[in-house]
């Protein structure tokens, strides 16, 4: 989900903000205005108030305390050990990262709150205020953090486990979550800048625009869909009009009150403002993006049409070959090599018979186990043995240490690699290697392939050739395993070498 890149960032930015305004203070208002802010009870018990002493730097160290427990708690300790299960582990960070807080906040309220040791005759009076309020300040922080992260993992678990069967459901439920998202980055930006920014600003973001966020998804998913369908049919507006009615008009009433909007003409700016936000922006927004899904939905139908239309084809073909002919064919070769003694053309014969099964059967599925895969390509550095056995400069080398390889991997992932290694780096005529080498941890498969490289002569027919099998391979991992996978390259006139890793 696109929602795991905005949330750091925009947290990052809500924190940066904070922490730029209460700086932009000090600088922008005059001690007397920051006193009559923030030093009320100095003024009232006769102490010295000290702007950077007893607000800033305490309130700033509070805040940035709190943000780096919650971003270790939110993006590192939570995920790893509820993903290995490990709850007892979840509860013991959790109460450390409480105590953390709530020393902070002992410590910070101390300074903020100094005045109240003028208030009562006994230190202690003033400790179990500070303490009281420290406790209430962090039970707040973390019952808002709680709720915050289950229903983050709520939202996970919809559009991983509910929803991934249906792309449509899935589809809306992101843009719901991404568009929810923003707003309370908006909404957190709005209240830091509250003091700087318009009056009506804050009720706005809080009470009108939900409304008409909850409108655009409602014209955009349910009411244009049918007016397409259904043109004539007017009654379709009634529903529309009644959610207007029902839920903006009093929203709208509230957000009057609160934004202060006195007199006639403020009522009546008010009322264009509303009716120009709702009836024309959320209504131009709407339909501009319906139109453009519709676009996109007539692509995508075309794409399906002649995907379809082309697999048919090779449906076809593929039946026209008769694979059971085939492996019929290849068998009796085999039982004649045997009866001739033709050891190596047997072994060759049966694996190339392993080879032509693997690429009717395993690789018409999404996943294999790699096994199967690490097995075909085997096979194929076997029979590339065989044509290669009477040349003593030619060295090929497979290491494979399949201890962890319990993966499943996309079918015909590797062997384009291993092809372009025999293609480009054995010649008959002169020294020649290839080493390969496989492995795998309990995520992640480790691929290696290095090989030597002749350069065509001026005559062959391939110089001009790139081939596209690395480009193919290339794009399939892109798309399969995206950004869960690393692969490096590197090339010279006599040598190639490829490292790919692979997170399964």
């Amino acid at each position: 989900m696109q929602i795991k890149k905005l949330e750091p960032w925009g947290a990052v930015i809500i924190l940066l903000l904070y922490m730029f305004v209460k700086a932009f203070e000090s600088v922008s208002l005059s001690s007397g205005a920051l006193l009559h802010k923030y030093g009320q009870e100095a003024i009232r018990y006769h102490l010295v108030f000290d702007y950077y002493k007893y607000y800033l730097i305490p309130q700033l160290t509070l805040v940035v305390v709190v943000a780096v427990v919650l971003f270790a708690l939110n993006f590192k300790i939570l995920p790893r050990q509820i993903g290995k299960s490990n709850y007892p582990a979840v509860a013991a960070s959790l109460f450390i990262s409480f105590v953390l807080v709530f020393l902070a906040a002992l410590i910070c309220n101390t300074w903020l709150r100094y005045a109240l040791y003028a208030i009562y005759d006994t230190k202690r009076g003033a400790d179990m205020q500070v303490m009281k309020e420290s406790f209430g300040q962090t039970l707040l922080i973390f019952l808002l953090f709680a709720a915050y992260y289950l229903c983050k993992m709520l939202a996970v678990w919809l559009h991983k486990e509910a929803l991934k069967d249906k792309p449509v459901y899935k589809k809306i439920f992101t843009e719901v979550i991404i568009t929810g998202w923003s707003w309370i980055m908006l909404l957190g930006f709005t209240l830091i800048f509250r003091e700087y920014i318009f009056r009506w600003v804050p009720g706005f973001v809080l009470l009108l625009l939900p409304f008409y966020i909850a409108l655009f998804f409602l014209w955009v998913y349910f009411f244009l869909p049918r007016f397409a369908v259904h043109a004539k049919k007017r009654k379709l507006l009634l529903p529309s009009l009644l959610i207007i009615i029902v839920f903006g008009i009093p929203l709208f009433v509230l957000f009057v009150k609160l934004s202060g909007a006195a007199g006639n003409e403020g009522v009546f700016f008010s009322v264009v403002f509303f009716i120009v936000g709702l009836l024309w922006v959320t209504w131009l927004l709407a339909r501009f993006y319906f139109d453009q899904q519709k676009e996109k939905l007539k692509e995508i139908q075309f794409l399906k049409q002649t995907v379809s239309q082309k697999s048919a084809d090779i449906d076809f073909l593929r039946s026209q070959i008769n694979p059971h002919f085939l492996f019929n064919v290849l068998n009796t070769i085999y039982g004649t090599a045997l009866q001739e003694n033709a050891d190596r053309t047997a072994e060759g014969v049966q694996k190339l018979g392993d080879m032509m099964r693997f690429m009717l059967q395993e690789n018409q599925e999404e996943k294999i186990p790699l096994d199967k895969e690490i097995n075909y390509l085997t096979n194929y550095i076997d029979l590339q043995r065989l044509r290669t056995l009477t040349s003593p400069d030619i060295a090929i080398d497979l290491t494979i240490k399949d201890k962890d390889c319990r993966h499943y991997i996309a079918p015909m992932l590797l062997i384009p690699f291993v092809e372009n290694a025999f293609k480009h780096g054995i010649s008959l005529k002169e020294r020649s290697w290839i080493k390969i080498n496989i492995s795998c941890d309990t995520e992640n498969l480790y691929f290696d392939v290095y090989n030597s490289v002749h350069l065509p002569k001026e005559d062959d027919p391939e110089k001009n050739r790139s081939g596209i099998g690395l480009e193919n391979v290339k794009q399939r991992l892109s798309l399969l395993y995206p950004h869960q996978h690393e692969l490096h390259i590197r090339s010279t006139n006599t040598e190639f070498f490829i490292h790919l890793t692979i997170r399964l």
